[in-house]
């Protein structure tokens, strides 16, 4: 049996644009292999053409970014086409998860290759490791463990047995298999979400107390924008295009007295935001057959698009201001969409449509300034404000704790003494 073509226009409705391509090939990948009888497959594009933007080059040969290596060190795409290769998960690349949840993960060898160099197994090594609600990056968990090789086995393997972390969190399995040398063979990876709210009172990485305090994304009290503002699935991020601002108010911690807190820090996942094709209020007047070369060749215009992230950046630059006080002004190197934005894949409601997937930002970690906190104390209210000055008007992105690439909200972290 052979898959003919496959691509990532197809099963959205419409086609998609150009879209993060990376986390959908993923999952096929991973399906073929675990299908013994199927002797080969063919994805097109190899590059983008006039009318699809689902190749591994863009149009002008430039180069597409998938973020594998980010999320599983070392892997590339190279690794999806290896001959010796482990599916690791089910049918989806993230799974929601209970908070300390043991969960058993299936795994599958799939051993393209008459070579008989390997002897009879093959060390395979595994790592949990994420970010928790604080965008604190912390390594859960390890294992290293001998399978089974044969020349052109392929078979599931014993499932490997997690414990999810005991927190809300992104968490990312890595697999890597090797030979007798320690010489890598092949990387994959699948990722889980512990769902939940983190509590008032928090131990941080360090071992040091914390109060906190965080808001929904689109939960703003003030905003204005030059050329648009819109919200993605209900609360879980609010884009700005152009420049202007949001303002986000939150009450200062009941019972916190002031004297016991040493400092605070603001901390928010954050982009760039584009007007895509799509944003601009014009394009629901223009329908075309996108896969017979009708609308417009303007890959961004596809309802479902989100640019994948390539070697043209769009950059912005905002500045914070906490009760008034600048507490700092921080590039924002892009507007991404790879496999980097888990959360954002994840959180996608399968209808069809696509709705900013892959899309993610940076994590800011904002020092609140003396006087700010001091006036904050007073009023019993942290107002924080991010800016794009109209010198920069790369726009603003904010992403909730459910979509981006970091389970968090809009926080403020209050450090005890």
């Amino acid at each position: 049996m052979l898959n003919s073509e496959f691509g990532n226009v197809w099963g959205y409705k419409g086609s998609t644009g150009d879209v993060d391509w990376s986390w959908d090939y993923h999952r096929a990948i991973n399906a073929f292999r675990r299908h013994p009888k199927l002797a080969g497959w063919l994805y097109t594009e190899h590059h983008d053409v006039i009318n699809e933007w689902n190749g591994y080059w863009r149009f002008d040969r430039s180069r597409k970014e998938t973020g594998f290596g980010d999320i599983a060190r070392g892997m590339t795409l190279r690794d999806l086409h290896a001959p010796l290769y482990t599916a690791v998960g089910d049918s989806e690349l993230s799974r929601a998860v209970w908070p300390g949840e043991r969960v058993e993960v299936p795994l599958y060898a799939s051993f393209l290759t008459g070579s008989t160099a390997y002897g009879d197994s093959l060390t395979l090594r595994t790592e949990l490791r994420g970010w928790n609600a604080l965008g604190e990056e912390k390594r859960y968990s390890s294992s290293t463990s001998r399978i089974p090789y044969r020349p052109w086995m392929s078979q599931p393997l014993a499932p490997l047995s997690v414990t999810m972390p005991d927190e809300p969190a992104t968490v990312v399995l890595s697999v890597s298999l090797e030979d007798s040398t320690g010489a890598v063979l092949h990387r994959n990876f699948t990722t889980f979400v512990p769902a939940g709210t983190p509590p008032d009172t928090v131990r941080l990485a360090d071992g040091r107390r914390a109060r906190i305090v965080h808001v929904p994304a689109t939960a703003v009290h003030d905003a204005h924008w030059s050329l648009k503002q819109w919200a993605v699935l209900g609360d879980r991020k609010l884009d700005g295009a152009g420049s202007g601002y949001f303002e986000y108010r939150m009450p200062w911690p009941a019972g916190l007295d002031p004297r016991t807190v040493e400092r605070a820090m603001f901390i928010v996942e954050a982009s760039a935001k584009r007007l895509n094709g799509k944003d601009r209020d014009s394009t629901l007047a223009d329908n075309g057959d996108y896969m017979r070369g009708g609308g417009f060749h303007d890959p961004s215009r596809n309802p479902n698009s989100y640019p994948m992230t390539g070697e043209h950046p769009f950059p912005s630059a905002v500045t914070v201001r906490v009760n008034g006080v600048v507490a700092g002004h921080y590039p924002l190197a892009d507007d991404p969409a790879d496999s980097r934005g888990i959360l954002s894949w994840q959180a996608q409601p399968h209808d069809g449509h696509l709705y900013e997937a892959g899309s993610y930002g940076e994590l800011l970690r904002v020092a609140v300034p003396p006087e700010a906190l001091s006036a904050a104390a007073r009023t019993k209210e942290i107002v924080v404000r991010l800016e794009v000055d109209e010198t920069l008007p790369g726009g603003l992105a904010i992403y909730g704790a459910r979509f981006g690439r970091y389970p968090v909200d809009p926080t403020v972290i209050f450090v005890l003494r």
